[in-house]
Order: C-alpha cells, then sequence, then structure tokens
C-alpha cells in the first residue's frame, strides 16, 4: 500500500493522526484555490476519436520526463516494476508474455541510462528524440504501475503485446496523444517559470523520488521531488480546483514522515504541470493554516510513535518552550466549492 492508499482508509493510524492534529484542510485550501485563480487553465488531452485518455497513466509519464530534466531518468519503482513482472493476475498475462515484457523493461533502463546526468537534460529536445523519450517514459510507467500494485493488474497494456514483443513494438504502440500531451506540458514547463529555475539548480540540491524515515511504515512511500528544500508533489490534473484534503494530507504525511530531518525540507508546494504553476507554503504557514498545535519536530516524533509502538490516542507530549509553534495565518474568505462535498 502506498500513503495514498493508506490515506484513502480513515481508519488508518496515518490517516487519524493527521485528521487529531493537522484539521485545517478547509484553510490550506481556501489558501490554494484564491491563488489558482491566477494562473490560465489547464491543458487538455487531446486524444483520438473514440479513445480516451488515461489520465492517471499520463500523471506517471510527465514525472518521470520531469524527472529526466533533473538528471534522475530511472528510480526503483520502475526496477522493481521489471522485477514484479513475474507475478501474475491469475495467469494473466502468459508466460510467454512476462519474458518478453521482462526483456523489454531491461532494454529500457538501458536506454534511459543514457540521460542520467548531474547537469540534468532539457526541458524539452527536439524532434523524434522528445517523441522516443515520452514513449519511454510511457512504458516506464506501466511498469510502475507493476510495482504499485505488486504485481499484474488486468487492462495494463504492457499485458497486451505479443509473446515476441520488443522493446520497440512497445514505444510503438504509445498512442499519439500521449506523446502530443506530455510534449505540451513539457513545453509548459520549459518556458521561464518556477521549475525551469528548479531545473537549474546544482545536483546536490535535487532530489527525484524521496524516500523518508517513516516510508516503509505507510508502504514504502516515495515523493515526487524535493527541490532545494522544497517538497513538490507533482499533480497532473485537469481539474485542479477539485484538488482537496486528500492531496493536502499526503503533503503533510510525506512532511511528518521525514522523522529526521534529513531532507531540510523548508517548504512544501504542488507543482501543476498542465498549467506550469507551483503553489507552495513555508513548513510553518503549511502547519499553521492546518492548525498545528505542537512544532514541526514534535509532530514528527508523535507521528513516528503513532506509526510504530503508539496507540490511538496516545496524547502528545506538552509543547517545547524552545521551539516556536506555528503560527496560524488566517486565509482570505472565499466562497465554499462544491467540490468541497467531494472530500
Amino acid at each position: 500500500m502506498s500513503l495514498t492508499s493508506h490515506l484513502k482508509d480513515p481508519h488508518s493510524a496515518i490517516s487519524r493522526f493527521l485528521a487529531e492534529q493537522l484539521p485545517g484542510t478547509k484553510a490550506v485550501l481556501a489558501d490554494y484555490r484564491k491563488r489558482l485563480a491566477r494562473f490560465p487553465a489547464p491543458l487538455q488531452p487531446r486524444a483520438e476519436a473514440g479513445l480516451k485518455p488515461e489520465y492517471r497513466m499520463l500523471g506517471h509519464t510527465i514525472d518521470h520526463r520531469l524527472r529526466i530534466s533533473l538528471g534522475a531518468p530511472t528510480g526503483s519503482p520502475i526496477k522493481e516494476g521489471i522485477v514484479r513482472a513475474v507475478l501474475d493476475d491469475n495467469g494473466w498475462p502468459s508466460r510467454e508474455v512476462i519474458r518478453a515484457v521482462q526483456k523489454a523493461g531491461d532494454a529500457m533502463l538501458d536506454e534511459l541510462a543514457r540521460y542520467e546526468s548531474d547537469a540534468g537534460q532539457p526541458l524539452c529536445l527536439t524532434g523524434a528524440e522528445e517523441d522516443r523519450l515520452i514513449r519511454l517514459c510511457h512504458v516506464a510507467s506501466s511498469f510502475e504501475a507493476i510495482f504499485r500494485h505488486c504485481g499484474w493488474m488486468r487492462g495494463n497494456s504492457l499485458g497486451l503485446c505479443a509473446p515476441d514483443a520488443t522493446l520497440s513494438d512497445l514505444i510503438d504502440a504509445v498512442a499519439d496523444y500521449v506523446v502530443d500531451d506530455i510534449r505540451q506540458q513539457m513545453e509548459l514547463a520549459a518556458r521561464p517559470g518556477p521549475f525551469e529555475k528548479m531545473q537549474l539548480l546544482p545536483a546536490s540540491s535535487r532530489i527525484c523520488g524521496p524516500v523518508f524515515d517513516g516510508s516503509l511504515q505507510v508502504g514504502g512511500a516515495d515523493a515526487d521531488f524535493i527541490l532545494d528544500g522544497t517538497l513538490i508533489d507533482c499533480k497532473a490534473t485537469i481539474r485542479p480546483e477539485r484538488i482537496n484534503r486528500a492531496e493536502i494530507y499526503q503533503l503533510a504525511g510525506y512532511l511528518l514522515l521525514d522523522y529526521s530531518d534529513k531532507h531540510d525540507i523548508n517548504t512544501v508546494a504542488l507543482y501543476l504541470s498542465r498549467q506550469g504553476a507551483l503553489i507552495d507554503w513555508s513548513t510553518e504557514d503549511f502547519l499553521g493554516l492546518l492548525g498545528a498545535r505542537h512544532d514541526l519536530p514534535t509532530l514528527r516524533e508523535a507521528c513516528c510513535h503513532a506509526l510504530t509502538d503508539g496507540q490511538h490516542g496516545t496524547p502528545l507530549p506538552p509543547p517545547d518552550p524552545a521551539r516556536p509553534l506555528p503560527r496560524p495565518r488566517p486565509a482570505t474568505a472565499i466562497q465554499p466549492s462544491l467540490f468541497d462535498e467531494l472530500d
């Protein structure tokens, strides 16, 4: 189970802890929606007639393509997905298809490794090279799906290939609308703006797919990026106004799981890749809006206790007078969104 899966369960330890200690998601969402109004409408995928866009897969694909721009083309979820491809779904796909897919996956890793670089890569390559790279990223997303599901899930396009399929066959099978959509998002990222600046950071300030001290306690949670101390979750949604408490708690969860402050996170943010928009909060403002009654080190200590040997309802230690508490910042009042009802 991923962090998002744990958060979908209101009875999970992390869900209970966040709801009790950080109840003010509405204040964060009000601030988010106020700032969202400043940005243009999101780009829309243009799928061929009769073909429904796979929004979740497009989200994974833009994430991989952005990682390549930061010089980190592969990660453990992709590599583990190739390994876990042996775990079929009650005989689907066939053993012949699995062998072909794993062989193609190894070839994919070799090709993606060429993009590894401390200097990063251009946000937009030219012509055929960008086209193939986007297709490679989309194939990689299918392997990540195998990792996330701990094996095959029917509907994964890799399982529909021929028993003698090669990497080239898997690449050719990627729909053209995927290439067009990801290319548009990368062109948006390449314009002067937040991601273009982050892509120029030194390698030591760029972390892709960071994991945390408490990751294993919530299914091996890994975030998208930490760039120069900013924890970023990339969202490729076509309906950014529908972002709700789950996405806010996802950011909060990652922040609290960094028990030892290994990543020195000072800011949390959502990057809306279809708008080229970064909406961020300092950790102090974020916790203040969320109604935190304790400082970040205390919350991390208590979160660790709750996810390990602690029990539901165990009181937190009293605030340390030597540590400043988060200062609540009033959010500007706006008309409630009907999407709050979907939380």
